[in-house]
């Protein structure tokens, strides 16, 4: 990459890339491409991650909608302003897993899990914005879905975020945002 290139790309090289011999600015994508390669960035990502025998939990900055947020790198403009670049933390870990190619071919990416903190590629799927919409409408009826948590998506992750940073009891945290009416329904099938 030369270094012209990447003074009209428009971002700020992290420690890391200037370490490596990247100087002056660089786009959006060439800091992912990095940051999905280096290993003190994924080994941050997996800092942040609690494997159950199900989901794998976020436990760092939480999105407002439930989902994690991880930070990738600092933005620079060409008008001296910094901007952070954060990435929805299951979307990283989806490009660690599958490629970054993988991850811009994906508009959207469903929980087929319905858990909004999960980090695990197989509960992943590539989608469309409308169809995860359409699934998320139909799915939030289900009766102990984590789409129904009384809690809310916010509420719900930084209960889960909170347990597993604390060592409690997963279990509990997942039921105790069931409502009275989801925990009294039985099942068709055992």
């Amino acid at each position: 990459m030369s270094g012209a290139v990447v003074q009209d790309l428009g971002l700020e090289v992290s420690p890391a890339l200037h370490h490596s011999g990247v100087t002056g600015q660089v786009s959006r994508e060439v800091l992912l491409e990095h940051a999905v390669t280096d290993p003190g960035v994924r080994a941050r990502y997996e800092a942040k991650v609690v494997h159950t025998d199900g989901c794998w939990y976020w436990t760092g900055a939480l999105h407002r909608h439930g989902h994690g947020r991880f930070w990738v790198a600092r933005r620079r403009h060409p008008d001296g302003t910094r901007q952070d670049v954060v990435l929805i933390a299951h979307r990283f870990g989806y490009a660690l897993a599958h490629g970054l190619p993988a991850l811009t071919a994906a508009t959207s990416l469903a929980h087929q899990c319905d858990e909004p903190l999960c980090q695990r590629p197989d509960h992943l799927q590539p989608s469309s914005n409308s169809q995860n919409l359409d699934d998320w409408l139909r799915r939030r009826w289900h009766p102990r879905s984590p789409l129904r948590d009384v809690r809310g998506p916010y509420g719900r992750a930084r209960a889960i975020r909170a347990t597993l940073l604390a060592g409690g009891d997963l279990r509990r945290t997942l039921a105790a945002g069931v409502s009275a009416l989801d925990a009294g329904q039985l099942t068709l099938w055992d």
